[in-house]
């Protein structure tokens, strides 16, 4: 028998011999994205990294190992990934020295968000900090790992939706923790199927707390909102704006919202546009009214308007209507109270035993449903013969099973007759009867040459991480030494000019360095209205047309031949030689540009105004009288303005020594 040694996956020791770990089958000598750390690297002389779990502009988390304690951990890495890079093949992050104020500005806020976490690290509905250190210059976190599953995972183990009953007993211990993270003057802001967690003991955890910019559109670093469940003003980061406690409750509405219905809810950023969202109790007429109604306040699309704290909501969903006990016409949706629900608030606050959930130790494979007394009670019998009256199964798979075999006839027909007029069986190929025109060459990313038999699994040692989301230009650079990027740009409304929208390689792919991948890439929105000009210098107009969504792609800046005035100012707009005014509908995908006319540097400034009618002719007493025309100035020297803001270098020294130590954080 070898060694024992860590798997970098479930971080349970096995035999060396083996290769292969027999608790979760993961091979250590997978390849890894070597933008990360690699699995078998110790940080601080105290923690293996394991495989990496997930990424957003913020920085990473991986699975790790304590060596003192011997506990599975959580590493959270910052690494913005749009300010610095990693040093290849070691763990080092170098960082961009043009953005070096901005990658310390972040790293502080950082810092202090954990050790604001640290402070709170005894209440059970938080993941805890456990540790914190600086070194390869970046900062590191050490969480306790989560043992349980995603609220989305277990949401789809129990058809997809829980009663309000079960709601009410599982959310109000995490209403009391997101409220100590308001008075602590923490925001969450990703609140949502995939942060919240259930435990083993069946608790509910929040996790993915990040900085502020990672939960913002366009504040400085590459931004993850989770579509449904983020709140309107996270999509801008203008002044106009505002954030605070308001926005989780629209998160945590979202999420109840989710968890009643079983339905996704609109994104709020279409909801500007078309709101068209239903009530909870349309979808699920068990819900009761005035707790779907309490939850369309908390989803309010305007954060005046919205519930603004957790205390105001709470009160609001488990205050009893007076109504409610005297509706008979509805009992669906009104069930009479009963003595264990007389103060649910009080009740589930003080009894947090919520049973035993049977969750595997990989939170990544979901096996069985978790089985809890809580969510299996049947449900009330009305409901039961709503659903299920007069319908027998037999008579409701039968018909689609016939039509499935008939389709599938006819497709493999179909098959055969096209592989026959293809030549599929008379082609040159002595390679055990491949033919060119199967699903293998499909699989090739162009650009490379397509090995053949062990040679295939050796050459692949690159693995394609998820692009989409992501800018070309910086990606490009990025991973030029592992792969080449192919573009291809179209107009999308949903993602901004330069970002990646689609990639012909899935993420996970292995390929051989150096392949090429495909992609697509955004050239912005498809149409938008022409912005104002006013007070614009050249620069600042260029930032105007790309916030209004006319990229580059449209629009062409010239200098001005007939008129003067303040070097770079904005003169005058034309498409296809027409001049047009700000506030004018421009559409991108006509292929048309927008010009913009502008006071060149190199234009001298025109000072003072020429007269209307010709000047009085000039005389001298000691020459003949002559007449001369008005002559503008040439020795005047252009008039000083402030010139654009252009990307002034930082003056402090790039990132040599690892920052300092945090101490007895």
């Amino acid at each position: 028998m070898g060694e024992h040694i860590f798997c970098y996956k479930c971080m349970e020791k096995f035999d060396s011999d083996l290769h292969i770990c027999p608790n979760c089958g993961y091979d250590n000598t997978s390849p890894h994205n070597p933008m990360y750390i690699s699995p078998g690297t110790i940080l601080h002389d105290r923690y293996l990294v394991g495989i990496l779990l997930e990424y957003n502009g913020e920085g990473a988390t991986y699975v790790g190992h304590d060596i003192s304690t011997g506990c599975k951990v959580l590493l959270r890495e910052y690494m913005p990934i749009n300010l610095c890079s990693r040093v290849k093949n070691k763990a080092t992050i170098n960082v961009n020295y043009n953005d070096l104020a901005k990658y310390k500005a972040f790293m502080a806020e950082y810092t202090e968000l954990n050790k604001s976490l640290a402070r709170l690290r005894n209440d059970s509905n938080i993941n805890p900090v456990l540790d914190m250190f600086a070194e390869n210059n970046t900062t590191y976190t050490v969480f306790e790992y989560i043992d349980g599953v995603k609220m989305l995972d277990f949401l789809k183990d129990n058809a997809g939706e829980l009663s309000w009953e079960q709601v009410s007993k599982l959310f109000p211990p995490l209403f009391t923790t997101i409220g100590r993270l308001h008075n602590a003057g923490i925001i969450h802001r990703a609140i949502s199927p995939d942060t919240v967690y259930i435990t083993s003991k069946g608790e509910l955890r929040l996790s993915s707390f990040c900085i502020s910019a990672v939960r913002t559109a366009d504040a400085g670093l590459e931004y993850e909102l989770f579509k449904g469940y983020a709140a309107p003003e996270q999509y801008s980061a203008s002044s106009s704006s505002r954030q605070g406690s308001w926005t989780d409750v629209y998160g945590i509405c979202a999420l109840i919202y989710r968890a009643l219905t079983g339905c996704m809810p609109d994104d709020s950023i279409n909801r500007l546009k078309h709101d068209d969202l239903h009530e909870p109790a349309m979808l699920n007429s068990q819900i009761p009214q005035h707790i779907s109604r309490v939850i369309m306040d908390g989803m309010n699309l305007s954060g005046r308007d919205r519930i603004q704290t957790i205390t105001e909501l709470v009160t609001r969903l488990f205050e009893q209507p007076a109504n409610i006990r005297n509706t008979t016409s509805t009992p669906i949706l009104t069930p009479p109270p009963t003595a264990q629900s007389a103060n649910p608030v009080q009740e589930n606050i003080q009894n947090k035993n919520y049973g035993n959930y049977n969750v595997p130790n990989n939170p990544n494979v979901y096996q069985q449903p978790i089985q809890n007394p809580i969510y299996n009670n049947p449900p009330p019998k009305n409901y039961d013969d709503y659903r299920y009256e007069k319908v027998n199964t037999v008579d409701r798979i039968k018909i689609p099973i016939i039509i499935g075999i008939l389709l599938f006839a006819i497709l493999l027909i179909i098959a055969v007759v096209i592989f026959n007029i293809l030549g599929g069986g008379n082609n040159d190929d002595t390679s055990g009867g491949k033919s060119k025109n199967t699903s293998v060459t499909d699989n090739v990313v162009s650009g490379t040459t397509e090995p053949t038999s062990d040679d295939a699994s050796e050459n692949k040692d690159t693995e394609v991480p998820n692009l989409v989301g992501k800018f070309f230009e910086h990606t490009k650079e990025q991973y030029q030494d592992y792969f080449i990027l192919d573009p291809t740009y179209e107009y999308n409304d949903d993602y901004d000019n330069d970002m990646i929208f689609e990639q012909e390689t899935e993420a996970g792919t292995m390929i051989a360095s150096g392949s090429v991948v495909k992609v697509k890439v955004s050239k912005g929105k498809e149409s938008a209205i022409i912005p104002d000009f006013s007070g614009c210098n050249v620069s600042q107009y260029k930032n105007r047309l790309e916030a209004a969504g006319i990229s580059d792609f449209n629009y062409q800046f010239l200098p001005s031949t007939t008129y003067y005035g303040e070097p770079n100012s904005i003169i005058e707009l034309q498409v296809d030689g027409k001049t047009v005014s700000p506030g004018t509908f421009f559409s991108n995908k006509e292929g048309k540009k927008l010009t913009v006319y502008y006071v060149s540097e190199d234009t001298q400034a025109q000072t003072t105004q020429p007269p209307a009618t010709d000047p009085e002719p000039v005389t001298t007493a000691a020459e003949p009288e002559t007449t001369t025309s008005y002559i503008e100035p040439t020795t005047q020297p252009p008039i000083q303005t402030n010139p654009p803001p252009t990307d002034a270098p930082v003056t402090d020294a790039p990132v040599t020594d690892v920052p300092p130590e945090y101490g007895e954080w």
